[in-house]
């Protein structure tokens, strides 16, 4: 059985944690094994990056003593002298890549280069312990073949193609970095926060796997976050559709666009734990379960609500369309759209476009923007031929507001929005109505 494993920068952030990972490499036969960043290590670079926009170079330096001490400290703990040596080499010449970079700091390459070099680090010394253990072991550019397009998109074929040929000795172990990619002028680049599990399915569906597996350090996917919610439960086996739903909605342990190159591939996605092994974690597949009408919640924060008022939507056509090519436009996706015969409100999740885009619409009519937004999504096996189930949803969230519900796009999930301060309260109230009597 092939196999892609990815891990997260929990799972690596220590050298204790990364014996762990290297015993679970060696006990399913990776193939490949994708890696982040240890823990940290981004939020780190990313203020570097910041401080470097700022020209603040003390501080910088600062944030560099301390990546030091802690990268130093994995390799002197984990490797053997010679290969520490090598590791350290290789470390100092990564984070003087990082000083060049902010004192000749240019807004988009540079900071794409800082960002790569916390992949590049932890995947060597990764690779060099797994080497140090007997295994045979190849450490792999990810750039080399996770090659993008004008829009971002990695180049498929060209994955297919590279990575085969990288990857054709059966006898050999395959170690890389997720998350980082060359764009279209040739420069490092990366695919944004959670990347990590895109690359692992990108990789998965170019070889072939047979199964992905998203290593992190709770046990799979849950039916609500554990983090908010009081008795939640691991849920051990959920369609791609549904899983795609609650990656996208807010589900952390998932990146919404993993699922889909397994879908298309028909490739099994299990969501494991990696300080506990042996738990059964979450299998995702083709396989629907039907047996109860709500599987799970999800929650997005950061939503915002814009609301279109305006007498020309009466009895019009184009109106929409009108709409829809100002968010294409400035390329920001729309969540949830409710419309009126006077008023349309939808939603988005990156407000990084907004002035512009309220700018064009003011066009359009009359506009209101509200921030600080959440929306809850309830996912399950809910047909639109049972009567009872949005009433139950409604019923279980009868102390919250709802400012917007949309339901029946598909049968598997209904989604609510609902200003942020009543999100605790929302999924506990979920969890206490729709899955304790299931």
């Amino acid at each position: 059985m092939i196999k892609v494993l990815k891990f997260g920068g929990t799972s690596v952030g220590s050298a204790s944690n990364m014996r762990r990972v290297a015993e679970i490499v060696k006990q399913e036969s990776a193939k490949i094994t994708v890696l982040s960043a240890m823990s940290g290590t981004t939020d780190a670079l990313v203020r570097i990056v910041k401080l470097a926009a700022e020209g603040q170079t003390a501080q910088i330096e600062e944030q560099l003593t301390a990546l030091t001490e802690k990268y130093s400290t994995c390799i002197g703990e984990l490797l053997t002298p010679e290969r520490a040596a090598e590791a350290t080499a290789l470390m100092n010449e990564k984070f003087d890549t990082i000083r060049g970079e902010a004192a000749a700091f240019r807004p988009y390459t540079s900071e794409r280069r800082i960002i790569a070099q916390g992949e590049l680090l932890t995947s060597a010394i990764f690779a060099s312990y797994m080497a140090q253990t007997g295994a045979k072991v190849q450490l792999l550019h990810a750039p080399s073949f996770m090659c993008c397009d004008g829009d971002g998109k990695v180049d498929t074929r060209k994955l297919g193609e590279l990575l085969g040929e990288l990857t054709a000795d059966p006898g050999t172990q395959f170690v890389t970095q997720g998350f980082i990619c060359t764009n279209c002028r040739g420069e490092i680049d990366n695919l944004g926060r959670g990347g990590s599990d895109y690359s692992a399915a990108l990789m998965g569906a170019a070889i072939g796997a047979d199964e992905v597996q998203i290593w992190t350090d709770i046990d799979g996917m849950h039916n609500n976050d554990p983090r908010f919610v009081e008795n939640t439960y691991p849920i051990r086996k959920m369609s791609f559709d549904e899983a795609a739903e609650l990656a996208y909605f807010g589900a952390k342990i998932l990146h919404p666009a993993t699922i889909q190159p397994c879908k298309d591939r028909g490739i099994a996605v299990l969501l494991k734990n990696t300080m506990d092994p042996q738990a059964p974690g979450t299998r995702i597949s083709n396989s629907e379960d039907d047996s109860k009408a709500f599987h799970a919640v999800a929650a997005k924060d950061g939503i915002t609500v814009i609301r279109i008022y305006s007498t020309r939507m009466l009895m019009a056509y184009g109106f929409l369309r009108k709409v829809f090519e100002i968010f294409e436009q400035h390329k920001t996706p729309i969540d949830m759209i409710t419309t009126s015969e006077v008023a349309v409100s939808l939603t988005i999740d990156n407000d990084a476009h907004l002035d512009a885009i309220v700018a064009e619409l003011n066009e359009l009519g009359k506009i209101e923007i509200e921030t600080d937004n959440t929306i809850v999504c309830v996912v399950g096996h809910m047909e639109h031929t049972e009567s009872g189930l949005g009433a139950r949803v409604l019923e279980s969230l009868k102390a919250t507001p709802i400012k917007m519900i949309s339901y029946g796009a598909s049968h598997r999930s209904l989604a609510m929005l609902i200003a942020t301060p009543y999100k605790k309260q929302a999924l506990q109230s979920l969890n206490d109505h729709l899955f304790r009597s299931c």
